[in-house]
């Protein structure tokens, strides 16, 4: 039996995270190659993710080092310091030699599960970028190591469906690049990506499929939010997040959707809904706490609904889809609807937003947050509402080959597995 091992999973409360993790396990499973492989998961949100999941959970480097610290400096350290060098040392040994080296129990755990595995598959997402030449280091340091873990232990890497970049220094990308380059396939999700990429001139296959999470299914929630969207007149989805560091660009981008909400729901009579895609707050990253700012500043409590419930990914796509129209700023929140045939405005706080909806020729529905203003939202929206019909015809032709892209990725890594090149693309 063929073993598995997905990395650099996220948590399962960013459904975006769930939905992608879903998505790869159900493509996999398509294949004959591993239709009956024993998979595994590693994610920064073990334990709490295992009662998520249809495959069992184990720790990541994030995990280990967050259950030890959370203040970066500290982490950065801790990674440096104790982390690298004994699992660099401890793969070292026990392929060369098969010796077990005294570790913490926790880390070899992890090791083993590295070692121990057929092929090692780094989930699919966004997370191979930058925003800082000091902040985040750790989290890309970790990222490459489990591919460079994984290769040193002699084991094949693909990895999955992902956007790559930007980066705010020339040596991460290259950090990056010689990971890539020690890699068996890479699966790039939108032309942004593949752009930069191809610049590269990686030494392996490099290949173009569509994100995971198109092949998630809906799910009603159960309760009374099975029948939210049976309201009559307009209902209007949205996602706010916590992105800019500074407090008073956080607060302009609050106050311009306030001000999109207070329209909605007063010109255009909507129904709006916060759907929040992420809620883990222990992760310091809750959608729920940005929505409830902007829906105490739009000030319309009889016609605005935040959804407060811990959700699964069926279930939020499932909230999604039951919208007449969506405003999103989570990427995969727009995935959502735009996969339950429901139109979509995106805001982009990152080019893979701008990437995915070109993509799926959408690029005329993106705003970035960078400067947002709430005319510029009144506007887009006002429009989308007007060609609301074009879209939705445009979806129903293209998505059935988006999905069929999603699946295919199982095939391309089932190929590179088993030493065939695979369909380029």
């Amino acid at each position: 039996m063929v073993r598995i091992l997905l990395t650099n999973a996220y948590s399962a409360r960013n459904r975006g995270d769930a939905a992608i993790v879903l998505g790869m396990i159900e493509a996999l499973r398509r294949t004959t190659t591993f239709a009956d492989a024993e998979i595994r998961l590693s994610t920064a949100d073990h334990p709490a993710d295992g009662a998520w999941y249809p495959v069992p959970t184990v720790a990541s480097f994030q995990s280990l080092r967050t259950a030890r610290t959370r203040r970066p400096a500290a982490g950065l350290l801790l990674f440096l310091v104790v982390l690298l060098p004994l699992s660099v040392a401890w793969t070292v040994a026990w392929r060369t030699r098969r010796i077990d080296l005294p570790v913490p129990e926790d880390l070899r755990g992890l090791l083993r599960e590295i070692a121990g595995a057929d092929l090692v598959v780094p989930a699919g997402g966004g997370y191979l970028y930058t925003t800082s030449a000091v902040r985040g280091n750790v989290v890309l340091l970790e990222t490459v190591l489990c591919f460079l873990l994984a290769a040193l232990a002699g084991r094949p890497v693909c990895l999955w469906a992902q956007s790559i970049g930007p980066f705010a220094a020339a040596w991460q990308a290259r950090l990056v690049r010689w990971a890539l380059s020690r890699t068996a396939l890479v699966v790039l999700r939108e032309p942004v990506s593949r752009e930069l990429v191809d610049g590269w001139r990686l030494p392996v296959p490099v290949r173009s499929a569509a994100d995971a999470a198109f092949l998630l299914d809906a799910r009603p929630p159960a309760g009374e939010l099975g029948a939210l969207g049976d309201a009559a007149g307009l209902r209007v989805g949205i996602t706010v997040r916590r992105w800019f560091r500074d407090r008073e660009r956080q607060a302009s981008y609050e106050r311009t959707m306030a001000e999109l909400v207070g329209w909605l729901t007063g010109e255009r009579g909507a129904a709006v809904v916060f759907i929040p895609q992420v809620t883990y707050a222990g992760g310091q990253d809750d959608d729920r706490e940005a929505a409830r700012r902007v829906a105490a500043l739009a000030g319309r409590p009889d016609r605005v609904r935040l959804v407060e419930d811990e959700l699964g990914a069926s279930e939020v796509k499932w909230l999604c889809g039951r919208m007449d129209l969506f405003v999103g700023t989570r990427m995969h929140s727009n995935i959502f609807a735009l996969s339950s045939g429901v139109p979509a405005l995106a805001i982009a706080y990152q080019p893979k937003t701008d990437g995915i909806m070109t993509a799926l020729g959408l690029e005329a529905w993106v705003l970035g947050i960078d400067g947002l203003t709430a005319d510029a939202l009144r506007s887009k929206v006002d429009e989308l509402l007007e060609r609301a019909p074009e879209v939705r015809a445009h979806l129903a032709r293209v998505l059935p080959g988006v999905r069929d892209q999603a699946l295919a990725t199982g095939r391309l890594v089932a190929d590179a597995f088993e030493g065939r090149p695979g369909d380029a693309g």
